[in-house]
């Protein structure tokens, strides 16, 4: 009869060393705040030390991984067209005299100017009488002429036609998100004197009676009519109230949010763990508990 208790202390030993190996063996394996011949409580906090640190970069993956909120934006665009003053003139002149036809131009981006001299012919005071005529083409700023020049002016010896003068200013690209962004973008063009403004100013067209050539009579006296045309084009200012401001909504942001599915992977299952190794080693305190009392 004395060997039964016996018998019955011997496998609740075993029990308890079971199931004390299982816990304290995996709370071992955390190894941030872990010590030799650790306590329960020295084994609980490695083990919430170690999931806390291995845990934090589950957490900032969420923000860095995870797509901004979706929204609509709104991008806004001008509408760009061109406009063109124009100055011409009629008019008979005598020799030394010229003819002029002027355009201000106030505003930038360029685009070039179109120039016409037609010789009408005049009145005689002699016979076989020539008119000779110089053309003349002014711009603020050096231009490129149509015969490869690049300057502020062009002159042709008894030259009459159309050609013409390319600036060729490029529309502006820009990106709004406001009418008010747009407008304020399209003031500062004026400030691009490179480029936006390059040409602003007078420009001129003259014609110049140089007197007449003969061979016969008096030709110094020869009147002669022009008929001049100066035309500058450019691209206008786009306008808010004139309606040409427009624009396009898009939606940007959304998606997948990866970084929420990673921290639920990574953290949960640390967190899970941990939570059922404290169980256990809160198990095990009491039962050493129990054990101390009894004995």
């Amino acid at each position: 009869m004395a060997d039964v208790p016996v018998d019955a202390e011997l496998v609740g030993d075993a029990s308890l060393q079971r199931h004390r190996s299982i816990s304290e063996k995996i709370a071992k394996l955390y190894p941030i705040g872990r010590k030799p011949d650790p306590t329960k409580s020295q084994l609980l906090r490695a083990v919430w030390m170690s999931t806390i640190m291995l845990t934090i970069p589950f957490v900032a993956a969420m923000p860095l991984l995870n797509p901004e909120p979706e929204m609509e934006v709104e991008d806004w665009y001008a509408e760009w067209t061109t406009q063109s003053w124009s100055t011409e003139v009629g008019q008979t002149i005598s020799s030394g005299s010229r003819v002029e036809a002027m355009v201000t131009v106030d505003q930038g981006g360029l685009i070039g100017a179109n120039y016409t001299v037609e010789m009408q012919g005049g009145s005689f005071m002699g016979f076989d009488c020539v008119p000779k005529w110089l053309v003349e083409v002014r711009s603020p700023d050096p231009v490129n002429y149509s015969d490869g020049s690049n300057s502020t002016s062009w002159s042709g010896q008894d030259w009459e036609g159309s050609d013409s003068v390319i600036i060729d200013t490029p529309v502006p690209e820009i990106e709004a998100t406001s009418s008010d962004e747009l407008q304020e973008a399209i003031f500062l063009l004026r400030s691009d004197t490179q480029v936006w403004m390059h040409g602003k100013g007078e420009w001129l067209l003259s014609v110049t009676n140089q007197g007449s050539e003969g061979n016969l009579g008096n030709c110094g006296g020869q009147q002669v009519t022009f008929q001049i045309n100066l035309t500058i084009t450019n691209w206008r200012e786009p306008r808010f109230a004139d309606g040409d401001f427009n624009f396009t909504t898009s939606t940007v942001g959304g998606g997948t949010p990866i970084g929420t599915y990673v921290t639920l992977g990574g953290a949960v299952p640390l967190l899970l763990i941990a939570t059922v190794v404290t169980l256990g080693l809160r198990k095990l305190e009491l039962d050493d508990e129990e054990i101390t009392e009894s004995e």
